[in-house]
């Protein structure tokens, strides 16, 4: 006997329906879940949002009815059959109907898009009868999972209206329009387990050439290697040319590194950055998997030293794979993806050797020193761009700031300004603003804070040998 026989679900009026099952009995007109076909795919949780747009536009011709359903818990995932499903009491299992529930998800334009937390489509169109589930959940310890399923008759239209539907999401997943072009980074959780949950769309101010005070060798250098390089694939493809490469930017703290990084990304006509910090090196297959999808692509590594230096230093099989990965994606395994790897380090001397120097991982490395007299003197221009510092002022800070970092030049005219304003005239700098504030910086400041300012060499770390859990 079908479970269905004993309520006129017919008759039974959908503004009253309570729950999951009573629906798709009515939809399916009372036949048992055994009597019907279903398939199921899995994505990535941050494509959501192509997801909810390409269901919602190959949907929407058939005049679907859309309901929602109640989630008690987000780690069991929702399924067609789980929602077939009739219990009662204190531990029932019955799915019921819910308000449609919206999240505003950020892909970086000036609306968010609406995606759904979970919906349910009921579709009626001639020998079609079908019924597509729209859900999200978490699997493993945090891990967030996008599910699509379609249930409908065992009928060819039926079977021809699942292809069709896989097909269209599988197609937007591949274009990925949303969030192509952008600079992104995965959320993660602050649990322990570090796993992805979102990706994060950074809106990073645009720096224009004349903002970035390098030497014109090291200007050429980046104009070669990355800009000329992204233009010339196409005829590299043709030649039968690798098209990722590995740049290495390194230097002192505070010379310009993450600006020049800025930089890149406002500059690379239709690459996306993918930013990775060194807490995230654990998700580099995720990161990867982004990278390929997104194509070409711009994929930053800061610190790397922290993954990248000499194996006899590291703790564990977990640190030593990750660097194997790493190592793995530079060494030209897929010599068609269009991936660009951007490096940085304060410490090259620490990096493993393979890393540093061998063809295919690091295909440049390029200094980013400390500025020169010519690019403090630019410097105090652009940062002090609404200030008036007389010429004799600017060369006795070019003349006394010899060996500082960009970031010491920027404090430097802060605290300029901060001084005219004390003086009650405003952005008006006298040569007694940068005798003070260069003796506070220089001489009076310790050799910490000159340190932290990018003011003074960096000391050398002792040498500290682990052996599992003892320092020696």
């Amino acid at each position: 006997m079908n479970q269905f026989t004993d309520i006129d679900h017919k008759n039974l009026d959908p503004v009253r329906q309570q729950f999951a099952w009573e629906a798709l009995a009515a939809h399916f007109d009372d036949r048992s879940p055994e009597e019907l076909t279903s398939s199921q795919r899995q994505f990535p949780h941050h494509t959501r949002p192509e997801l909810q747009q390409t269901l919602s536009r190959l949907l929407t011709p058939f005049a679907p009815r859309l309901l929602g359903l109640n989630q008690v818990h987000e780690r069991f995932p929702l399924t067609i059959s789980s929602l077939f499903v009739q219990s009662t009491g204190p531990m029932s299992t019955t799915v019921s109907l819910a308000p449609v529930k919206y999240r505003d998800v950020d892909v970086g334009e000036e609306t968010p898009v609406a995606v759904l937390d979970n919906g349910l489509w009921l579709i009626t169109d001639g020998e079609l009868r079908a019924a597509v589930l729209f859900e999200q959940h978490m699997e493993g310890m945090n891990t967030s999972i996008a599910s699509v399923e379609i249930v409908s008759l065992p009928n060819a239209r039926g079977l021809a209206f699942g292809s069709e539907v896989y097909a269209g999401l599988e197609q937007a997943i591949r274009e990925s329009r949303l969030y192509r072009g952008k600079v992104l980074s995965l959320e993660v959780t602050e649990d322990y387990s570090g796993q992805p949950r979102s990706i994060v769309v950074h809106r990073l101010p645009a720096v224009e050439r004349q903002d970035v005070i390098l030497s014109p060798q090291t200007m050429e250098l980046l104009d070669r290697n990355i800009f000329e390089f992204a233009r010339t694939r196409e005829g590299l493809k043709i030649l039968r040319q690798s098209l990722q490469k590995g740049v290495l930017l390194y230097g002192p703290p505070g010379t310009g590194k993450t600006h020049t990084i800025k930089y890149l990304a406002s500059n690379l006509p239709a690459h996306t950055t993918l930013l990775i910090s060194a807490n995230q090196v654990g998700q580099l297959d995720n990161y990867m998997l982004l990278a390929r999808l997104l194509q070409p692509s711009m994929v930053v590594i800061e610190d790397v030293d922290l993954i990248g230096r000499h194996r006899t230093e590291m703790r564990g099989p977990k640190e030593e794979s990750l660097l194997n990965r790493l190592l793995n994606e530079m060494d030209g395994l897929h010599q068609d993806a269009e991936i660009l790897f951007v490096l940085t380090t304060n410490r090259p001397e620490e990096i493993e050797e393979a890393l540093a120097a061998r063809p295919g991982r690091v295909d440049q490395a390029i200094e980013i020193p400390a500025p020169d007299a010519d690019c403090r003197a630019r410097l105090l221009r652009l940062y002090g761009s609404r200030m008036s510092i007389p010429a004799d002022v600017a060369a006795f800070a070019v003349e006394r700031t010899e060996g500082v970092s960009a970031a010491f030049i920027k404090e430097l005219v802060r605290r300029l300004a901060q001084q005219s304003i004390a003086r009650k005239a405003q952005g008006e700098v006298s040569m007694e603003d940068a005798e003070n504030a260069l003796q506070d910086m220089l001489v009076r400041s310790g050799y910490l804070s000159q340190a932290l300012l990018g003011g003074a060499p960096a000391r050398e770390k002792p040498q500290v040998r682990i052996v599992g859990d003892q320092c020696f």
